[in-house]
This record gives C-alpha cells, sequence and structure tokens, in this order.
C-alpha cells in the first residue's frame, strides 16, 4: 500500500484485487484460446489446400466435378436430379399386379424338385391330396432347320407323382386333375449340372443380369434399395454410359459381338439367316472351358425372336428362351401393352428370377465355371413407373447371390439397354437424355480387386468417362482370360492407349479427349452437347423437319402397303452444340426436332444436321436413327420389317379411321 491511502481505499482494493485478478485471467485465457484457434484454422486451412493440390488427378477430378456426371474435354454431361422438377408429374406408384385371379399355384419348386402345397388345395374345392391325381411331362426345344426357332416338343408320357418328387429335366409341364378334369397347369425350370472342360482350373465366372428399359436416374427413383444394395456390394456404377443404337437390338449386339447392328449384317446375319455364325461372347467362354446360360423373359419379343430367325443350333449350354415362350403362350395372363404379367400364379419376373437363382446355384453347389446372360423385359419394357413393383424382388435376388457365397469367385453386371422411349416424359429434356443414359453396374470378387490393382483403379477412374456397349464387350474379353489384367500387362496396355478410339477395355484408362463420334456413338443419341431452344416455326426447322419425313419416305418406297407421310406440325426444336463439328472447325449445326405426322399422328424426333457448303448454302443430312417416341400398336401389321415397323401406317387403317395407337416393340 502505497503512503497516504485511506482505510476507506484500503478496504475498496482489498475488495477489488481478487476480482481483477480473475478478469486478468480470463483475459489471458481467452486470448491464448484465440491464438491456438487461429493456429487450428491455419493448419485445417492448410491440410485441405494440401489434399486439393496434392492429392491424386483422380481425386482433383472428382472435386471438379459438381454439377456434372462426365466433365472431360471430349465429353460434357450435366448432373441431372432423378426427381427433377421438369419430370415429377409423370412419377407415380403403380397398382401391384394380381395373378391368377388371386389363386395360388397348387405346385411349387426348388432347385431339383417339386411339390405339392398343401394350403392351397382348399382354393381348388379340394380337402386333402387324395381328392387329387397330379403328373409332369419335359418337354425340350426342337432344332428349327431353316424355320424360325420357336418349336418344343413335348414327352409322350405324363409321369405321375403323389406330393413331391426329384425332376432330372430342364423343362416339364404339370397337370393336376380332380375327377378326370384337370383343374391346374403350371410349368417349371431347372438346372441340372452338366460336366464342362477344364473344370479342375480356376476360373473366373460372369453373371450378366439385364433390366429392360431402365436408365440409370430411373433406377434410383424406381429401385432405390437396389441402389442401396449394389452400393453395399462396392459396385462401380458407370456415371456416362451411353447408348449406341435406338432399342434393345442395336445396344446388346455391341456389348455380345464388339459389332454394329450394320457390321453384324455384312458379316454373319441378316433378317432370313439364323444368329449361329456370329462371334457371341458366350463362345469365348465356352471356348475357355466355362459351361455358358442365355435367357430372356417375354422371350417371344426376345433379342433374337422378334421378326428374327433366332438360332439352328442352341445357342448356349443353358437356354432358357423356350421354356419361357411356352409357359406365356399357355398360361400367361394379365397381359398388359406387350407383355404377360404372370404365368400362371406366378409373376413373369420372379420365376426368371429364380431359375438365375437356380442356374448359379447349380454352378456353385457343383463348382462349375460359368458365363450367364439373362435379360428380363417383363417388368420394365412398357412402363416408366414400373421398376418399382420389382425393387424388393431384386434386393431379395442379389442378397442370396451374396449370402449363398456364389458372388465370392463371380462378377456381377447389373445393367440396362437404354431408358424408356415413349411417353409423356420423352417430351422432356431429361426424358430425352435418360433414355441415351442407361444403367451399368459392376461388381468384383475381393481377390480379383486385389490380384489387379491397376486394372481396378483404371475402372474407377471410367466411372466418371464416356462409356458404350463396345466397352463392355472389350471388358468381357478381358475376363476370359484374367491373367492379362495383372500390373504389369495393364502398364502396357496404357502407353499404348492413348489415342481415341471407338471401344476400350473398361480395365483400361480411357482418355480424356474421348468424343463422341471417336466412341462410335452418332450425334443423335449423344449426351455429349449443349443445347439452345430454338422456335419451331424457324424456317431452317420447317426445312429440317420436312426433309427428315421425306427420308421417312424414302425408307417405305416398295412397300406399297404404308401410306405416304406428311408433315403435320414441329413440336420441339433444339440446336446443339456438338463437340466433335467444333473440334473439327466447321461451321455445321445439329438440330435435334421434333415433329407429328399425318395422318399416322406419329411423333418422331430427328438430329439433322445443317452442313454449310462453301457458297454459303446448306444442305441437311439425318443423323442416326429417327426415333419414334409415341406408341404405334398395330399400324405396322401390314410389313414385318423391325426396322421399318416404326414409320409404316398400313394404307387399311385409313378407311377404318383408327390410328390404333398401341403399345410399341423394341
Amino acid at each position: 500500500m502505497k503512503r497516504g491511502d485511506t482505510t476507506d481505499d484500503r478496504l475498496e482494493m482489498q475488495t477489488w484485487r481478487p476480482q481483477s485478478v480473475l478478469w486478468l485471467l480470463f483475459i489471458v485465457a481467452a486470448c491464448s484460446l484465440l491464438f491456438v484457434c487461429n493456429i487450428l484454422e491455419i493448419r485445417t486451412y492448410t491440410i485441405k489446400t494440401a489434399y486439393f493440390l496434392q492429392s491424386s488427378p483422380r481425386v482433383q477430378e472428382e472435386l471438379s466435378m459438381k454439377g456434372f456426371f462426365i466433365r472431360t474435354p471430349g465429353c460434357t454431361i450435366p448432373e441431372m436430379r432423378a426427381m427433377d422438377d421438369s419430370i415429377k408429374k409423370y412419377i407415380f406408384m403403380e397398382k401391384s399386379v394380381l395373378c391368377n385371379n388371386g389363386t395360388p399355384p397348387l405346385i411349387d419348386s426348388n432347385r431339383t424338385s417339386i411339390y405339392l402345397l398343401e394350403s392351397s388345395l382348399e382354393y381348388y374345392n379340394l380337402n386333402d391330396t387324395e381328392q387329387l391325381t397330379c403328373c409332369y411331362q419335359e418337354f425340350h426345344r426342337v432344332a428349327p432347320g431353316q424355320s424360325k426357332d420357336d418349336r418344343v416338343d413335348f414327352g409322350k408320357e405324363c409321369v405321375p407323382f403323389e406330393v413331391w418328387t426329384d425332376i432330372e429335366h430342364e423343362f416339364i409341364r404339370v397337370k393336376c386333375f380332380h375327377n378326370r378334369s384337370m383343374i391346374y397347369k403350371d410349368f417349371f425350370s431347372f438346372v441340372p449340372a452338366r460336366n464342362a472342360s477344364n473344370v479342375g482350373k480356376e476360373k473366373l465366372n460372369v453373371l450378366i443380369v439385364g433390366i429392360d428399359a431402365v436408365s440409370r436416374l430411373n433406377l434410383h427413383r424406381q429401385m432405390p434399395e437396389t441402389v442401396r444394395f449394389m452400393k453395399e456390394l462396392k459396385s462401380y456404377e458407370m456415371m456416362g454410359y451411353n447408348k449406341v443404337g435406338d432399342n434393345t437390338f442395336p445396344n446388346l449386339i455391341p456389348a455380345l459381338t464388339g459389332m454394329s447392328e450394320d457390321e453384324l449384317q455384312r458379316t454373319c446375319w441378316n433378317a432370313s439367316t439364323h444368329f449361329d455364325e456370329c462371334p457371341f461372347v458366350w463362345k469365348d467362354f465356352k471356348d475357355s472351358g466355362r459351361l455358358t446360360g442365355f435367357g430372356e423373359d417375354s422371350a417371344w419379343m426376345g433379342l433374337f425372336y422378334y421378326t428374327k430367325k433366332g438360332f439352328r443350333r442352341q445357342p448356349t449350354d443353358y437356354f432358357w428362351d423356350h421354356f419361357d415362350m411356352t409357359a406365356e403362350k399357355e398360361i400367361g395372363n394379365m397381359h398388359r401393352l406387350n407383355v404377360d404379367q404372370c404365368v400362371g400364379a406366378r409373376l413373369v419376373h420372379k420365376v426368371f428370377l429364380d431359375y438365375i437363382s437356380k442356374f448359379a446355384e447349380t454352378m456353385r453347389v457343383n463348382r462349375l465355371p460359368y458365363f450367364g446372360f439373362f435379360w428380363g423385359a417383363s417388368l420394365t419394357h412398357d412402363f416408366l413407373n414400373k421398376p418399382k413393383l420389382g425393387d424388393r424382388d431384386y434386393v431379395d435376388f442379389l442378397k442370396m447371390l451374396n449370402a449363398s457365397g456364389t458372388l465370392d469367385d463371380t462378377v456381377l453386371v447389373l445393367m440396362s439397354d437404354h431408358g424408356i422411349r415413349w411417353g409423356e416424359i420423352r417430351s422432356t429434356y431429361q426424358g430425352r437424355m435418360e433414355e441415351r443414359l442407361p444403367f451399368l453396374y459392376l461388381r468384383f470378387p475381393e481377390s480379383f480387386a486385389k490380384r489387379n490393382p491397376l486394372a481396378i483403379n483404371n475402372l474407377r477412374t471410367n466411372v466418371r468417362r464416356l462409356t458404350t456397349p463396345y466397352d463392355l464387350h472389350e471388358t468381357l474379353l478381358d475376363l476370359v482370360d484374367p491373367k492379362k489384367l495383372r500390373d504389369d500387362s495393364i502398364q502396357e496396355r496404357n502407353v499404348s492407349n492413348q489415342t481415341t478410339r471407338r471401344a476400350y477395355s473398361l480395365f483400361d484408362k480411357i482418355t480424356t479427349n474421348r468424343s463422341c463420334e471417336s466412341a462410335g456413338i452418332s450425334a443423335h443419341w449423344c449426351t455429349c452437347q449443349t443445347s439452345e431452344k430454338v422456335d419451331v416455326g424457324d424456317q431452317v426447322v420447317q426445312e429440317a423437319a420436312n426433309h427428315t419425313v421425306n427420308e421417312i419416305n424414302e425408307l417405305l418406297v416398295g412397300y406399297a402397303d404404308c401410306v405416304y407421310l406428311e408433315l403435320e406440325e414441329v413440336l420441339d426444336a433444339t440446336v446443339q452444340i456438338n463437340t466433335d463439328v467444333i473440334m473439327q472447325g466447321t461451321q455445321n449445326q445439329d438440330y435435334t426436332i421434333t415433329f407429328r405426322t399425318r395422318p399416322s399422328a406419329a411423333v418422331f424426333e430427328a438430329t439433322v444436321r445443317r452442313i454449310f457448303l462453301p457458297t454459303n448454302e446448306y444442305h441437311f443430312n439425318v443423323t442416326g436413327t429417327v426415333s419414334r417416341i409415341n406408341l404405334y400398336g398395330k399400324q405396322s401389321l401390314c410389313i414385318t420389317d423391325f426396322h421399318l415397323k416404326l414409320y409404316c401406317y398400313c394404307k387399311q387403317y385409313i378407311s377404318n379411321n383408327n390410328n390404333n395407337i398401341n403399345p410399341i416393340i423394341d
């Protein structure tokens, strides 16, 4: 205390000293905390910046991808939301399908047997099994000679059984009788084990499961549980998988043969011949010592049968199409547009998944290496919103494959061919883009990924590249002999793969300069474009639309039963900024035009290139295929050419004044 301080002053100082010390300590602590926080903030900022600058090119690419599915010098595909406002009004819940008017099956099957369901007896007005007499009859495909491949032959004997019996055949028909009257008919398919060459050698299995007409975004909308489980399986989803043709055939032929439809016709097939001589990839797997399987539901309109003749010889070791055609013909029900949704009391798509399960399980139990390609259309072919009804069924199927250990040594490919090709959603920009961007997932066993890290790393990079069915074919060829995917081989291939070309294996690094043109995608199907709206009354738009109608009419020359089409109205028009054209230094312009013709009321979509001449004049060229985006049904029954059915309007309907706008066929 200083001299001269009074007693009151001393008391005041004694009162405030402790509080002053506390405030001083608080200020020091606050400053220390602020200093530490600043240090941490600087450190965090430094770490984040260093992470971006020092990360791999792939990570930097992913960080810069916001707003895009694909963003490379050769291709930009804008990001779209699965539930974008522009398409929300087209999304709704379809009604569940009630097979056989709700009457349950009387007989069921497992992998090797059929058995009676006693719980179903009451639905057939039966009290016990003694009132019932059942038998089964095997049937099999018959080689067609030069005719269409759609015949089967039934065995002469119907073998009686009671409650349960083993089955050694592939396909059987079951009949049950009460008081000598048939009260029940059903069909069952099995996968009896067969010998495969080189069974003792370790081989990678490949199982491809296709779902027709589902875009990548519609899969996310309609089948979220399937998407979620594929992610849990650590699958690779190809974000830029772009179709190369209009419907199923021109998109699966490249995946199965590496050829375009035109190339296939020039080398091994035409509409009047069978497909036996074509180089399908299952032949490569067969030559490597694997068993092979192929099957489609709704097979009557399948890949090789709709207006086509199929095969002379059975193409694969296991071939399901004839079972499906026969079962649907005899007990198909709940027909809607193109498909029977049920066979007897069962949904067609569930019967199909059950067969694939039997196939995979038989191969696993008997340690048989295999390649299987299975394509389902009954659930999804005709309707945008029907896939949702199968979401749980596909999840259960995939979980079964995983739980059984099937995926431990099997590459799983889950894919589609294109998005929905008709309906109101196709009038939107997003609908047009989705139609061209089907989904593709690839899932590999952990052991495969560990043995081939560079190949998997390249695949991971290619998730954000423009890819096509041609690439899928090259990938499948690599899987015939996975030894070629070891790091040293991939390194050599990466060096030689710097130039752009039509097809890459997804295990090779795809160049960022890849464009639609170099990938074999015509401008009409290309999603690597930006576009601007054009007035539908614009002179150039009208000229381009009339040019397209004239080209359609030229295609129909010689088909006297088809009427001459006229342009009725241009519904929509955009001009596209085509990366390929710009890179070539030309001033050509691509117009995408949607228009309606009369008298058919057909709605078409075409990409028309306006090609400028040195004289400043121009002419038009239709690129790719002219798409039909509404349903044509029976309008074209008067011709058989599956390409021209999209365009022909039969003269007989003029007098009847009946457009009959029903289902389109793939």
